[in-house]
């Protein structure tokens, strides 16, 4: 259970990181005001820390498998947002990545 919380974190972490980061593309004003949106990597930061926390717990007080899993969600989150939001398809490399990603989550999960 504290697997798949540590999922759900990770992902909206991960979503909140894109938007941060990837933003600026998207919205105007959020080039203009980089220093304010930089304080939006204090929840962030912490959404992490919670993340990896349950991750560790949750596989045996192990911290690789978790950095497997916040890795992996964040190829995916990052291949959707970049697809829906910024209109960049996936190509043969990236795609090829991306089921690579899915593979290293299930793989935890296991």
């Amino acid at each position: 259970m504290l697997v798949l919380a540590s999922i759900a974190v990770y992902f909206i972490a991960q979503t909140l990181a894109w938007l941060q980061i990837n933003g600026q593309f998207i919205w105007p004003w959020m080039k203009e005001h980089k220093m304010l949106i930089s304080i939006g990597g204090i929840p962030i930061s912490y959404l992490l820390i919670v993340a990896s926390d349950y991750a560790y717990d949750g596989l045996d007080g192990k911290v690789w498998p978790g950095r497997f899993l916040a890795f992996a969600i964040g190829m995916v989150v990052f291949t959707i947002l970049t697809s829906v939001l910024l209109g960049e398809g996936v190509t043969v490399k990236s795609g090829v990545s991306l089921f690579l990603a899915l593979i290293i989550i299930v793989l935890q999960l296991l």
